[in-house]
């Protein structure tokens, strides 16, 4: 159905604003040459509530795109998350909030969407919405996924989808990205230094 290119991937290291993050010793994360902020579309979150561009302010965010359906890169990669947050926990350093978003608006309901996100961590976020609202903040974000035609009320067809954290900053705009393979030590190190750079 959809099939998105990750984008314009990153020249250089840089932020622009003063008092930058450019200098940070980081070990997988790699800044775009500067944050780029996103907007017009509409989702729900697990807990049936709206939530728009400017819910994604306020806090550094982990976003992270996949499926409930998912057999293994979706399950391993918020294991993940959840260990870098445990980790980060014990070191006494605020997690940023990690956000889990569903490709599969057709199977993943809030509903569902709760239940599964609250198996890896009630502290973390699941978001759906309508294929549009999706196609709209995946291809601002630069994600990239394909969901195989099907009819509806379809149980079963194939979901394709990247495995990147994408980073999002207080402003609400996109900064960084981890790409896979994840390494959790070096990601939970990085994490660790944005946060305390906030």
């Amino acid at each position: 159905m959809l099939l998105l290119i990750t984008g314009g991937l990153l020249s250089g290291c840089q932020q622009n604003d003063a008092g930058s993050i450019h200098e940070l010793p980081f070990k997988a994360l790699k800044l775009f040459p500067q944050g780029k902020s996103f907007s017009g579309f509409e989702l729900v979150s697990h807990k049936n509530q709206p939530w728009q561009a400017e819910d994604f302010k306020g806090d550094f965010s982990v976003l992270f795109f996949g499926f409930a359906n998912c057999p293994d890169i979706c399950p391993t990669t918020l294991l993940d998350m959840q260990k870098i947050d445990k980790s980060l926990t014990e070191q006494n350093i605020e997690s940023p909030r990690f956000v889990f978003i569903s490709v599969d608006p057709d199977r993943d309901t809030p509903e569902l969407l709760n239940d599964y996100i609250n198996f890896f961590n009630p502290e973390f976020y699941a978001l759906t919405g309508d294929a549009p609202n999706i196609l709209s903040i995946a291809s601002q974000i630069g994600v990239a996924y394909k969901v195989a035609e099907h009819q509806p009320g379809d149980l079963i067809y194939d979901v394709d989808h990247a495995s990147a954290l994408f980073i999002l900053d207080e402003k609400g705009e996109r900064i960084g990205i981890f790409t896979a393979p994840h390494d959790i030590n070096e990601i939970t190190h990085d994490l660790a230094l944005l946060m305390e750079s906030a």
